[in-house]
């Protein structure tokens, strides 16, 4: 049985009613070998960056991504944190601080509550293990990458942190936590 995902990091912010009444909140992992097929259809993602040495999450999307089969495109222009201000700052001083306005990518084939999801950013290319998760009414994938230690991006995190330095309290975090959610 196909199910359907999108891929990590990046898609236009998409949502939808679920007319089911009955929904269960009870949460499995995915223990079973699972082929996933993505579209954009009943599908969100967000990333949350960190900010302020209290942590505090500043949540966004992109409105631009292409998929193809099991890859993905993402436009980095495209980000949406609903705050035009903000945005216009990531765009300039983080995404203006990597080699490429593109993030590409692909995922695997899901087990063991895990998918396997490959991405490119700033030259890199990395493959994560993301958790997956399912009920009644949703699938979840959700891990958490570091723009540093992953993907070489010290340039886009120190841009990004000199033009906020003071919204930011002086502390802006590498680690970014991504969640993709298909409602079912």
């Amino acid at each position: 049985m196909k199910r359907f995902l999108i891929a990590l990091l990046a898609a236009s912010l998409f949502t939808a009613c679920n007319s089911s009444s009955e929904e269960s909140t009870e949460t499995t992992e995915v223990d079973e070998a699972v082929a996933y097929s993505f579209d954009t259809a009943n599908t969100t993602l967000t990333w949350t960056a960190f900010k302020t040495p209290e942590k505090v999450g500043v949540p966004g999307t992109f409105d631009d991504i292409t998929l193809n089969g099991n890859s993905f495109t993402i436009n980095t222009y495209s980000v949406n944190s609903g705050v035009p201000d903000r945005d216009a700052k990531i765009k300039n001083f983080f995404f203006g601080n990597l080699s490429d306005s593109l993030i590409t990518g692909s995922y695997g084939t899901a087990a063991n509550g895990v998918i396997p999801v490959t991405l490119k950013m700033n030259g890199v290319e990395k493959t994560f293990d993301f958790a997956l998760t399912e009920t009644d009414s949703t699938t979840e994938v959700s891990g958490t990458i570091d723009i540093i230690s992953d993907f070489s991006g010290n340039a886009a995190l120190e841009g990004i942190h000199e033009a906020c330095k003071e919204l930011h309290m002086g502390k802006t975090w590498s680690d970014v936590a991504l969640k993709v959610v298909q409602t079912k």
